[in-house]
């Protein structure tokens, strides 16, 4: 009997010893909080919304010879930014553009533009991204611009960097963070709007190819 109970007895520490572990292996599994960048990341320029329209460009081809067409403006919206590690994987750019209708139809009399692009392989030094608004679009919906913000974040979702421009207008007065103020892109006087495009889907994207980051 007493051998039996020396048996159970080290059973039960067996049991005990494989729960701790159980327990110390779940612990370890745990989900690893998000990398906090710091130093990562600077904001240089971004557009002034003085200079936001340009022009379309113009490529001497033989098929360009007989066009007659002036060329129009689009909406050129342009971020320039530093990195200090070696390589960055990936990062993530939202733009936000504000722009107010002066225009004789009927509607609310502000258009909010939001649109998200992936970078990848981030080399250490000075970069440019931009995305920009067909003239059509900018035309009918986007003269004049009054605010244009960028915000950076790691694939993670860690912010990096914010920045914006803002006009001053008698009519609507935008905080230091409006694109993330639903009294601002929600309000009624507001329209949410597609048209904003990477640069590289514009006739822009074929000049200094090289200056630009390269959409993921």
């Amino acid at each position: 009997m007493k051998r039996m109970s020396v048996w159970v007895a080290a059973g039960i520490v067996g049991l005990l010893v494989c729960a701790l572990a159980g327990m110390g292996w779940a612990q370890g599994a745990r989900p690893v909080p998000p990398v906090v960048y710091r130093n990562v990341l600077t904001i240089q320029h971004l557009t002034s919304l003085n200079r936001v329209k340009q022009t379309t460009p113009i490529f001497n081809t033989s098929a360009s010879m007989g066009s007659s067409a002036q060329p129009r403006e689009w909406g050129v919206f342009e971020v320039n930014f530093r990195t200090m590690p070696e390589w960055l994987d990936e990062i993530v750019v939202t733009y936000s553009v504000m722009a107010e209708r002066r225009t004789t139809e009927a509607g609310p009399r502000y258009s909010f533009f939001q649109t998200t692009v992936r970078y990848a392989d981030i080399a250490r030094g000075d970069h440019n991204a931009a995305v920009v608004l067909a003239p059509g679009t900018l035309h009918r919906y986007a003269d004049p611009v009054i605010g244009f913000a960028v915000e950076i974040t790691a694939a993670d979702g860690t912010l990096l960097a914010t920045h914006t421009e803002i006009a001053s207008t008698p009519g609507m007065v935008l905080p230091p963070d409006w694109w993330k103020k639903p009294e601002v892109t929600e309000s009624k006087a507001v329209t949410k709007r597609g048209g904003l495009m990477d640069r590289s889907k514009s006739p822009f994207g074929l000049i200094n190819i090289d200056d630009y980051e390269v959409v993921k």
